[in-house]
């Protein structure tokens, strides 16, 4: 069974607050879910209804970001990514609550296979993979200024969007892991 779902399988070792963090988040892509099929049945159909509930959708899905961004800070990876790297959100959040020990354990190259950063093609990608170039993605599109001058970098080299947005999210996978590694192991 764990081979056909690993995600379904929490760790023992987690702590309470990584454990709320990571069902908040949890509920946050499924939330997610909602408000993409929200947003297209309210520009498909003129029912009224279909519009307030879309309203009210990202009304909940705003309240539960902040409340990610809150716990989530109780955590020491997520609050050293945001102090240092200017990275936040629920997509952040998500990655670190739930591969925090794989940061930790996982070697550079193991990371980006496990978040599907190189070429397997007879694979589709994780939720992980969809978050952490999400993260890429808003990252570049916002100007950050680390990561923007590295998307920059490569599209002047002559890749193309897609591959410069996959490079930004192997460096921010290469910055969160360095950051554990700077932070020590975490305490059993």
């Amino acid at each position: 069974m764990f081979y056909k779902a690993p995600d379904l399988f929490q760790p023992l070792y987690a702590s309470p607050v990584e454990l709320e963090a990571r069902a908040l988040t949890e509920l946050w892509v499924e939330l997610a879910g909602i408000k993409k099929a929200a947003k297209n049945t309210r520009t498909t159909t003129d029912d009224p209804l279909a519009v307030e509930i879309h309203k009210v959708l990202r009304s909940y899905t705003e309240r539960l970001v902040t409340r990610i961004h809150e716990k989530a800070m109780e955590l020491p990876l997520y609050r050293m990514a945001v102090e240092r790297l200017g990275l936040k959100g629920p997509a952040l959040a998500y990655v670190i609550s739930h591969d925090g020990q794989a940061l930790e354990v996982f070697s550079r190259d193991r990371l980006a296979i496990r978040y599907g950063l190189v070429a397997r093609p007879w694979r589709g990608r994780s939720l992980r993979s969809h978050l952490l170039i999400l993260l890429a993605y808003s990252a570049t599109s916002n100007k950050h200024k680390r990561y923007h001058k590295i998307y920059r970098y490569y599209r002047e080299k002559g890749k193309k969007h897609w591959q410069a947005i996959l490079r930004v999210a192997r460096r921010i996978l290469r910055d969160l892991k360095q950051m554990t590694r700077e932070a020590g192991p975490t305490p059993a």
